[in-house]
């Protein structure tokens, strides 16, 4: 009831002021404000410019609703005002920063999609050279080098860890090579709808819960490029949408003030996150690349020359390349 109250009053500020243009401005606004037959009436009045009348009828409405109305702190609007701001801005930066892991994920993909084999071989057959040289320190000392031991399990875990990456790489891309091109932009498109009416970063507290299960269904429904349910659940959140944003749901001033230090300090954070992966090699290197053929071409040509090198050893070695 206050925004109707408010919008009121400006216009009987406005009629003292003459000023047409503010008044024709809240109109429009105070039309979805409430349903009431006396607001209709008042809206008539002013349309036909019928100032004294509107006038009159304005200030008899406004004086039954303060008898009715308890009195709110104008420190709740200013503040629910700049926590909506603060919104926007952080919405904006979590928006800045997807879009820049998405281009590193897409990148990734394609650098699996062309060097993954490669890479994988270069991984096994290190994995190899440090298997044989810890059995041969074991051999020589009856013991096992603790530095050996070390190279080892590196050289195995990134070798396993490469090969899950190169699967999920994999499956991801036929996911989305079975889609048409319109269906991986529509996905896109929804998927950032979506997201934005639920994200964890910008619900209230107690919808965080909610929005976190809601995010993790729409992210592996990205992850399988499963549009059908893309769409489900943004029609779901559309459909059963009720204001999850803490700057509509709050009206309690020492809430609000929390809940904008809370902001301020994620937006902080994720200001600082985004120059932190601004000096990363990664994003470096895809943001600067001009030509990712002639990029993976040269990398090919190093990789081939690498595997080349480790098989040379292993064969110096006497040692099994099967193993």
């Amino acid at each position: 009831m206050s925004k109707p109250i408010k919008r009121l009053e400006i216009i009987k500020n406005a009629i003292e002021l003459e000023d047409d243009e503010i008044i024709a401005s809240q109109i429009s606004h105070l039309k979805g404000d409430i349903d009431d037959p006396a607001i209709d009436a008042i809206i008539q009045a002013l349309e036909a410019r019928r100032y004294g009348e509107a006038m009159n009828a304005i200030v008899s409405w406004l004086q039954s609703q303060r008898s009715m109305t308890q009195w709110q702190d104008p420190r709740v609007a200013a503040s629910k005002l700049e926590l909506k701001a603060l919104e926007t801005q952080l919405q904006a930066l979590l928006d800045a920063r997807n879009a820049r892991l998405t281009q590193l994920d897409e990148f990734n993909d394609l650098y699996m999609q062309h060097l993954g084999p490669l890479m994988a071989e270069v991984l096994r057959l290190r994995k190899i050279l440090a298997e044989a040289s810890l059995r041969k320190r074991a051999e020589m000392c009856h013991d096992e080098d603790t530095r050996e031991r070390r190279a080892r399990d590196e050289a195995r875990e990134q070798y396993e860890t490469w090969r899950d990456q190169q699967q999920k790489a994999q499956k991801r891309r036929e996911h989305h090579e079975n889609m048409a091109q319109e269906d991986r932009q529509e996905l896109k498109r929804l998927w950032r709808q979506a997201s934005k009416l639920c994200h964890p970063d910008l619900v209230d507290d107690a919808l965080k819960a909610e929005a976190n299960e809601m995010m993790a269904q729409l992210n592996q429904a990205r992850q399988r490029g499963d549009l059908p349910t893309i769409r489900n659940l943004l029609a779901r959140l559309m459909r059963e949408h009720e204001p999850m944003m803490a700057s509509e749901r709050l009206n309690d001033l020492t809430l609000l003030l929390r809940k904008i230090s809370a902001t301020q300090q994620q937006i902080a954070s994720l200001q600082a996150e985004m120059l932190a992966l601004e000096k990363e090699k990664s994003w470096l290197l895809v943001s600067t690349l001009a030509d990712p053929q002639a990029y993976f071409r040269q990398q090919e040509k190093a990789l081939s020359n690498t595997i080349a090198t480790l098989r040379k050893r292993i064969f110096e070695s006497g040692l099994d390349e099967v193993a």
